[in-house]
This record gives structure tokens, sequence and C-alpha cells, in this order.
């Protein structure tokens, strides 16, 4: 399952880095390079299909997760940092910080939220075989 792939790159992640990143937020601890390893070995390897052709609209994304909220919103206000939100739930203020590249964003539309699993790479390795419903909470994960 996805969840499990997410999982699998969070423990090998770090395996090829010669320093620690800082951790930040609530993630998960790593699993040893043994567990990592075997987890790897369990992967079934599938040809790719791009048939039928990827369709992003296939995936429903950028739901209402609470009142006015949606998943970008959301995220934005859990990973930023001093976020304001107007009554709409856009932020309006706050500051967001990159560790893939150490910058800080000020302005929430300088900031992307997507998806360590590109969508059309999800499609192509099999989410085309999934319900609609769970292509939303791929996209929305």
């Amino acid at each position: 399952m996805v969840s499990q792939s997410v999982l699998l790159l969070a423990a090998t992640a770090g395996l090829g880095l010669a320093a620690p990143i800082e951790r930040r937020g609530n993630l998960p601890e790593p699993v040893s390079a043994a567990t990592a390893i075997q987890y790897l070995s369990s992967i079934k390897v599938a040809v790719e299909s791009n048939v039928p052709a990827y369709d992003r609209d296939l995936f429903k994304h950028w739901i209402t997760i609470s009142g006015e909220c949606n998943t970008r919103e959301t995220v934005l206000k859990r990973d930023g940092t001093g976020v304001v939100t107007s009554s709409a739930c856009a932020a309006t203020s706050g500051s967001w910080y990159s560790d893939y590249d150490g910058k800080t964003w000020t302005a929430a539309a300088d900031v992307d939220i997507d998806h360590l699993v590109p969508l059309k790479e999800a499609w192509v390795s099999g989410a085309k075989d999934w319900t609609n419903d769970r292509r939303q909470q791929f996209a929305n994960e």
C-alpha cells in the first residue's frame, strides 16, 4: 500500500546521508538499515503503464478537511510558524521553513504543497487500478 511505501521512503531516505538532518514535526522513528533492506526485498516490481492515460482530474485533491479549510490550507497551518488565517482559512501571514533547501518563505503563495510521490508516478505504478476514493485519499495524504 501507499502508506507502506511512504514508510519505506522515510525509512531509507537517510541511508546515504553523511550527516543527519534535523527532524522537525511528528515524524516516525526511522527503522534500522537491516529492516529497510528487508522491506526493500519484499517490494513487488511491476512494469509501469500509462494505459489508460494519466488524468490529474482522477485524483480529487485539495478537498475540504475541516470547516472551510482544504488540504493545502491545513498543511500550511500545520507546517508554518505564526500562521494567521482569514475567515476563509487562507494563510495571510506566517513563515514556512523548507527542509529541502534550508530556505524560509513568508508568503503562502510561494510555498509549494506537493506529493512525495507525484500523482502521475502513482498512476503509472498502479493507481490507475485504484478506486476514486483511494486516489482521493492518496492525493490528500
